[in-house]
C-alpha cells in the first residue's frame, strides 16, 4: 500500500479547493496563509504532481487536482459526519434528541414547553440548541429544526407549526411613573423598542405598521432602540425600558405571570409561519415520532391561544391552554 500524504496537508488541500482561495482557507482553519502554502507545497512534493495552478487572477485546481479533490472531499465529509455523530451522542446519549431552533423561539417558546415533554418521557434526553445557523439535518447536526419562513426548502420533510402575531406589551412598572395609556396614540409618548431581523429573515411588523393598522398617524417615527433578537426586546420590556411589539407565543408566560401587560389588544400577523423540519431518517430514532406529534399539537394550541390574547378593556387576559395527555 502506497504511503499516504500528511493528513494535515490533505485537510488544507480540501479546504483550499472548497473555498477557492488560500486566504479563505487560512481563515477557516485558523492558520496563516503562509502555513497553507507550505502544506500545499508539501502535498505536491509528496505526490509528485501539480495540484494547483496560480495566476494573476487567482488559483485554480489542475485537472488531476480536481479529480483528487473530489475524492478527498468525500473522505472529509465522512469524517465530519462521523465527528458530528460522536458529538451528538456525547451531548444527548444514544437515546437522546437534538432540537435546533431559532434563539428567541428556543428561549421564549420551546424552553417553556419542553419540560412538559420531558415529564412524559423521563428516559429520553433532550439537547436544545438556539442558533440562527441552519443545521445539516441529513448529516446529523440535529434531529429536528424549528425555523422561520421559506427555510423548509432546505430539508427533507417539513410542516407549518403556526403563524405568530405581534402586539404591544410593557411592564406594569413602566406605567406607574408615566402618562396613562388611554388610546393607542398615547404610546407615541413612550420609548418604543423595535425588532429588526434582516438580513437573515424578513422582519416582523414595525411600529409604523401597527400604528397604521390602528389608524394613528405616527409621522416620521424614529426607531431609538432596535434589537436583532425578539428575546432581547422582550427582556428589555420586562425590565421596564419601553414598549415592544412582541410575538404572542413568546410573551404568553410573561403575560400570565404579570411581568408584562398588553395595554391594547390589536395584533398584526407575521408575514410567514414557523416551520418544523426533519431529515427522512429521524423517525428511526426512539421518541422522534412522539416528539413530532407533540410539538405539532402544541403549535396548534398556540395558534388558538394567540387568538385569546387581549380583551375589551385593554388588559391582557391569557387563557392557559388545556394540558391534554400526550398521545
Amino acid at each position: 500500500m502506497a504511503e499516504l500524504p500528511s493528513l494535515r496537508a490533505l485537510q488544507v488541500f480540501e479546504a483550499v479547493g472548497r473555498c477557492g482561495s488560500m486566504t479563505k482557507a487560512s481563515r477557516e482553519l485558523n492558520v496563516s496563509p503562509g502555513a497553507i502554502s507550505q502544506q500545499i507545497k508539501l502535498l505536491e512534493e509528496t505526490l509528485g504532481l501539480r495540484l494547483i495552478s496560480r495566476s494573476a487572477s487567482g488559483l485554480a485546481l489542475t485537472e488531476i487536482g480536481k479529480r483528487y479533490h473530489a475524492a478527498i472531499m468525500k473522505g472529509f465529509e465522512e469524517l465530519r459526519r462521523a465527528q458530528s455523530d460522536i458529538e451528538r451522542t456525547r451531548r444527548t446519549g444514544a437515546g437522546g434528541l437534538v432540537i435546533s431552533a431559532l434563539p428567541s423561539l428556543a428561549s421564549k417558546w420551546l424552553a417553556t414547553l419542553i419540560f412538559e415533554w420531558q415529564h412524559h418521557h423521563p428516559g429520553l434526553s433532550i439537547h436544545l440548541e438556539g442558533t440562527h445557523r441552519e443545521p445539516r439535518l441529513d448529516q446529523g447536526d440535529a434531529d429536528f429544526r424549528l425555523t422561520y419562513g421559506d427555510r423548509f426548502r432546505d430539508f427533507d420533510g417539513s410542516v407549518v407549526l403556526f403563524t405568530d402575531s405581534v402586539m404591544p406589551v410593557c411592564s406594569p412598572r413602566l406605567l406607574e411613573s408615566a402618562p396613562p395609556l388611554r388610546t393607542p396614540a398615547d404610546l407615541l409618548g413612550y420609548p418604543l423598542l423595535s425588532i429588526e431581523w434582516k438580513p437573515q429573515f424578513e422582519s416582523p411588523p414595525t411600529w409604523q405598521d401597527w400604528f397604521r393598522h390602528v389608524g394613528v398617524d405616527c409621522g416620521d417615527l424614529r426607531n431609538s432602540f432596535v434589537f436583532s433578537l425578539s428575546g432581547l426586546a422582550i427582556d428589555a420590556a420586562v425590565e421596564g425600558h419601553g414598549v415592544t411589539l412582541a410575538q404572542c407565543a413568546m410573551v404568553a408566560e410573561d403575560l400570565r405571570a404579570g411581568r408584562l401587560i398588553a395595554p391594547f389588544p390589536q395584533k398584526l400577523r407575521l408575514s410567514a409561519p414557523y416551520i418544523l423540519a426533519w431529515s427522512s431518517a429521524v423517525f428511526d430514532k426512539s421518541g422522534a415520532r412522539e416528539f413530532h406529534r407533540w410539538i405539532i399539537g402544541r403549535a396548534r394550541r398556540q395558534e388558538l391561544s394567540n387568538e385569546l390574547m387581549g380583551s375589551a378593556d385593554g388588559q391582557s387576559r391569557v387563557a392557559a391552554p388545556a394540558r391534554s395527555p400526550i398521545r
